[in-house]
């Protein structure tokens, strides 16, 4: 892996005379695989036995935890070098984790082995692989278990108490997810948008960054996606409120309710706009006959987005609450 470095410029009559590197402190990096059967299961285990007497442990040689690969479409051009770009898409992403297990006798490394096989198992749904970095930062990405742990009986991939394979994984959503969640509330009053992290350990599994907003005088709020790409929110709307509307400013595009909707007190309508999802319910409710024609369910752009958010006959106890989760193109963030 690469050492993070600081910069020291020197100078002599204005002009640079050398740098110098300063290596940074970087604690190793801590990897999970987290089954749909609810058990994490480490990773990255003291596989040589130094510490721990048995463990899983990640060998030389992950790929696929980068860039996700890319689809694009173009048209040939007649009697022309070349082709016109038409557009481009992320694919699904395959990862290979070459993994060692060892156990002190057999029956430890059996148990070790049978555990991530339950948890491995891709008919009770996908499973996340966690990569927490050296700075605490976590990245997470869903998989499903595709090929690798059928097991080799060779002299360098198997023994009586070890089993090495390469697992590959493939992720449908290519795209890398924080363990922070992003959260913004509009309600009524005219206190201004003030960030504020509500835990002190973030970045941990979903704290918390609240921005506060008030649906006058505009129920404007600028919100900053330091996704990679575009994020999507999902919208907890807590009555009363008649009309409501969520516009991103910044597109240039809307989700509106009939004027004459009022969505009841103490209730909650939830708008989900991610894929796969695109939702709009309340109790279970579908309330898309509700929804004006021209509504969009729209994203978060990468960087600022300027939000407003109105409606009528709202009172103290109306919350419109907007969260996302951040998305980026490797496990460093990208």
């Amino acid at each position: 892996m690469p050492i993070p470095a600081q910069y020291d410029y020197s100078t002599d009559g204005g002009n640079p005379t050398g740098e110098t590197y300063t290596p940074v402190r970087w604690a190793r990096s801590f990897v999970t695989w987290t089954g749909a059967n609810g058990d994490t299961i480490p990773l990255t285990g003291d596989i040589a036995c130094a510490v721990e007497p048995a463990g899983i442990g990640i060998t030389w040689g992950p790929a696929g935890l980068g860039m996700p690969s890319y689809d694009l479409k173009a048209d040939q051009l007649p009697n022309m070098d070349g082709g016109l770009f038409r557009s481009v898409r992320a694919t699904t992403r395959d990862i290979t984790i070459p993994i060692a297990i060892r156990g002190v006798d057999r029956e430890s490394a059996t148990h070790l082995h049978n555990r991530l096989l339950r948890a491995l198992n891709p008919h009770s749904g996908p499973g996340w692989i966690t990569i927490t970095e050296g700075d605490g930062i976590a990245r997470h990405l869903e998989c499903y278990y595709v090929s690798g742990a059928e097991g080799a009986e060779t002299q360098d991939n198997a023994g009586f108490r070890h089993i090495k394979y390469p697992l590959v994984l493939r992720a449908m959503d290519p795209y890398w997810y924080s363990n922070a969640e992003r959260q913004y509330d509009w309600h009524l009053s005219q206190g201004a948008a003030k960030p504020f992290l509500s835990n002190s350990d973030y970045p941990g599994f979903f704290p918390l960054r609240i921005s506060s907003t008030a649906f006058s005088p505009d129920g404007l709020v600028d919100v900053f996606n330091d996704s990679s790409v575009e994020a999507w929110p999902v919208w907890s709307c807590v009555g009363a409120a008649t009309g409501l509307s969520l516009e991103n400013i910044t597109t240039g595009q809307a989700f509106r309710m009939q004027d004459e909707y009022t969505i009841p007190a103490t209730r909650t309508m939830v708008v989900d706009t991610r894929p796969g999802v695109k939702t709009v319910v309340q109790d279970g409710a579908n309330l898309w006959p509700q929804m004006k024609a021209d509504s969009a369910l729209w994203s978060l752009q990468p960087g600022k987005n300027r939000l407003k958010v109105t409606a009528g006959g709202v009172n103290l106890n109306t919350l419109i609450r907007l969260h996302y989760v951040p998305r980026y193109l490797s496990y460093v963030g990208g």
